[in-house]
């Protein structure tokens, strides 16, 4: 299998008032195999030539960057799953198959140049197959309540 590589410059980020971090640029990042996520259902998606699914995060997205549940935050540096944490947020936020989400973090926590090992990607993998269930939901309501609102006749 092919490892995940950023396509675009690297991250950069500005922290908010409530810790959480907002893109400044466009992250792109390979993910080095097909997910069959690049057929257009999920915005910032693609196929790239080779056929392999392409991720864009898009400028002003807000991460906490903590996708891994707090009972395994210990066992990352993180720096290490920075990344993958900003790819899984917004895959949980536009609303990407979950189990595709959390493949996606542990396709981008393995690969790059501060990485964390294929175990300790499989175990982020199995605590946020574990741990993720109330996040995701979070991330469903939310966007529920987004697209009921953006559906709403104007009262102006």
């Amino acid at each position: 299998m092919s490892a995940a590589r950023r396509v675009s410059e690297p991250l950069q980020v500005e922290r908010l008032d409530n810790g959480h971090r907002m893109l400044l640029r466009d992250l792109v990042i390979d993910l080095g195999v097909d997910l069959r996520l690049g057929d257009g259902r999920f915005e910032g998606f693609s196929r790239s030539a080779d056929g392999t699914t392409v991720i864009t995060v898009p400028k002003g997205f807000t991460t906490d960057f903590s996708s891994i549940p707090a009972f395994a935050r210990a066992l990352y540096r993180f720096d290490s799953v920075d990344l993958a944490g900003c790819c899984h947020d917004w895959a949980y936020a536009i609303g990407v198959p979950r189990s595709a989400a959390d493949e996606i973090w542990r396709l981008v926590a393995i690969s790059g140049t501060r990485h964390v090992s294929e175990f300790r990607g499989r175990l982020g993998w199995i605590a946020l197959r574990l741990g993720g269930c109330l996040s995701y939901r979070s991330h469903a309501a939310r966007r529920r309540a987004r697209e009921a609102g953006s559906r709403a006749p104007s009262t102006g």
